[in-house]
């Protein structure tokens, strides 16, 4: 497919601000102040197909179904975010999964937020790591952006940890995916924001979303 002079720079634009962004990101403090509207757009002037993929953190548990964090981050977006959670998968199903998923909706970017089922369970890490690996593979495939979104950790008693486990970075570092740190880790931490011990309330699902909502606005101006 023939791309004009102007669409070829603007997707090295793309790139450019993409790979800034991923070394210079850093979670921001929480700021519940409301936010303008207006919807993001490729660099072919379209709005960009998003989904959501992963388990009960991305599908909402804890929270109404409007108030998980891919509806609202549609709304701070100004477009449809698909909502592709699954409470209680593990990684391994996700794996197998994700192919129908690109399939289907043959996505631009790609929100991955999994494990956090496989570390409850207290699952071998390493499997994890291969098989978020094997679904950053298949996006990257399918030309979509790869964003991963990491699952905190917990200690020797159970209690949640606010920073991401490890293997989250390393993937992304070996993978070239992009990474957003420790978005459910604080909102996990803090009792205000948390309906249970594993998942916000809507005001947490708002917290997650707002600094996705920053870096993909980032992403793609």
């Amino acid at each position: 497919m023939n791309i004009s002079k102007t669409e070829f720079i603007a997707l090295v634009v793309l790139m450019l601000v993409g790979f800034h962004f991923y070394n210079q990101y850093r979670l921001e403090s929480d700021d519940y102040a409301e936010v303008d509207i207006a919807p993001i757009l490729m660099y072919d002037k379209r709005p960009p197909v998003i989904v959501a993929f992963g388990d009960s953190l991305t599908k909402g548990d804890g929270a109404s179904p409007r108030k998980n964090y891919p509806a609202q981050l549609s709304d701070m977006l100004g477009i449809d975010i698909i909502n592709e959670g699954h409470s209680g998968e593990l990684s391994c199903d996700a794996a197998r999964r994700i192919t129908q998923v690109l399939k289907r909706y043959h996505p631009d970017i790609v929100l991955i937020e999994t494990g956090f089922e496989d570390i409850l369970a207290g699952r071998d890490r390493s499997q994890l790591k291969e098989n978020l690996e094997k679904i950053v593979k298949d996006v990257k495939n399918s030309n979509a952006i790869p964003i991963i979104i990491g699952v905190p950790d917990l200690d020797l008693v159970g209690l949640m940890i606010t920073s991401d486990i490890g293997l989250y970075e390393e993937v992304a570092q070996k993978t070239g995916a992009l990474y957003i740190p420790d978005l459910f880790g604080p909102v996990l931490g803090n009792e205000s924001l948390k309906s249970d011990e594993s998942h916000p309330n809507a005001k947490g699902y708002k917290t997650v979303a707002r600094s996705i909502d920053k870096f993909l606005k980032g992403l793609m101006q």
